[in-house]
Order: C-alpha cells, then structure tokens, then sequence
C-alpha cells in the first residue's frame, strides 16, 4: 500500500526547468518490512522537471513480488520575467509639418523559457513624432505572461527658422525738425511649428527716423 503522494510545485529557474528532490511516499505491506520494499519512480534524470505538468509514477514491490503504483503531479511554473536591454534614445530634427519621421531601434529581448519574446511598444503607428521628448515604452512578454518593460527617449528638435516675407521700403518726408515719426506695419511671419512668431525689430525709439537711410531689422 502507497499513501498518495504530494502534489509538488515549483518555479523554473535560469534553465527554464527546476531542480527538484522529491520525498518518497510511505508505504506499507502485511509480510514486508516497510524498509525492505522496493519503491522505484520514473523521475526525470538528476530530478530535473521541465516547465509545466509531469505525472510521476511510484512503484512499490514486496519480497513476493507483489507491486503497486501511486501517481505524483510535479508541476513547474515560469514565474522569471523577460530581461529587455537599454534602448537608444533617439534625436531627430522636425520637418515643415513640426514632426519628424523616426524608425525606432528595438531593444533585444530574452527569456529563460520563450524564444522569440513577444515585443510591443506605445509608439505612433506612423512613425511620425512631435517637436519635444517622447517617452516610448517597450514591452517585452514571454509565453507566460510574464513580461518587463524599458522606456526610450525620442527628441525631435525644431532647426526651421520662421519665414518673414520681404519687406517693402518706406519712403517719407522730413518735418520741421528734419525727422519722421513713421509707425512700422509688422511683416506677417510664419512658421513650421509656432501659430504666433514673436516680432522684434531695433527701429528707433518713438519711431522717429532722421533725414536719410535707416535700415530696420526685423
């Protein structure tokens, strides 16, 4: 007679698999001494289970050759999380739609257990990225359900100057104090990225001009 034997559950390790040692049932026979019963199993070798359910069998045998059979569920479960290594930031420069087109370099992804690692990122489906950091994060996740995460860096920077269109010169007459006080039209300027662009200019102050050629820098 066999008692049944444990249920016994462990986590995989590094190799995907868990080193178990496994403690024999208590058996029992009417002519045999406990101690000369023979109980046998068919473990795996070295008591090395891989991931997921084995069913080992104990089989017990007495001196007259008697024998029976328990049966023992060893279940191994991945429990160890994929390791993702650092991505690349990224940098790129925005284009006149103030985004920019950026094929990002996926990090690598391992498992103790899945080959391949399943690898998901937040990042635009287009590619396309907005002036300033994005933060992309990836995903890595194993057969298991078991997944980590690393974050990229994305900066788009914006290298397009505004657009100021050309400037007509103006052309007026002295007072009697040989000036003229001419209010400038600021030039309508645009830009790839700003709805307003900020106007400065080094016109004299009050917006009085002396006799002659001034050149007004916007």
């Amino acid at each position: 007679v066999i008692t049944a034997p444990a249920t016994v559950t462990a986590n995989a390790g590094a190799t995907c698999t868990a080193t178990i040692v496994l403690t024999a049932p208590a058996v029992a026979d009417n002519c045999t001494a406990p101690n000369s019963i023979t109980l046998t199993n068919n473990a795996p070798t070295g008591g090395i289970f891989p991931i997921g359910n084995t069913v080992v069998t104990w089989t017990a045998t007495d001196a007259a050759g008697n024998t029976v059979t328990k049966t023992q569920l060893v279940t191994v479960t991945d429990t160890t999380a994929p390791v993702i290594s650092t991505p690349v930031a990224m940098i790129a420069t925005a284009g006149t739609n103030c985004n920019a087109t950026v094929v990002l370099t996926a990090p690598t992804a391992n498992d103790n257990c899945t080959s391949p690692v399943t690898l998901t990122t937040n990042a635009p489906a287009s590619g396309l990225f907005p002036v300033g950091v994005t933060t992309v994060t990836w995903t890595a996740t194993d057969a298991s359900g078991n997944s980590s995460t690393r974050t990229q860096t994305v900066t788009v920077t914006d290298a397009i100057a505004p657009i100021i269109p050309v400037i007509a010169p103006i052309t007026a007459n002295a007072g009697a104090t040989c000036t003229a006080t001419i209010v400038l039209n600021p030039p309508a300027a645009t830009d790839n990225c700003s709805t307003s662009v900020t106007l400065t200019n080094n016109a004299p102050a009050g917006n009085v001009y002396p006799l002659g050629n001034t050149t007004v820098t916007w």
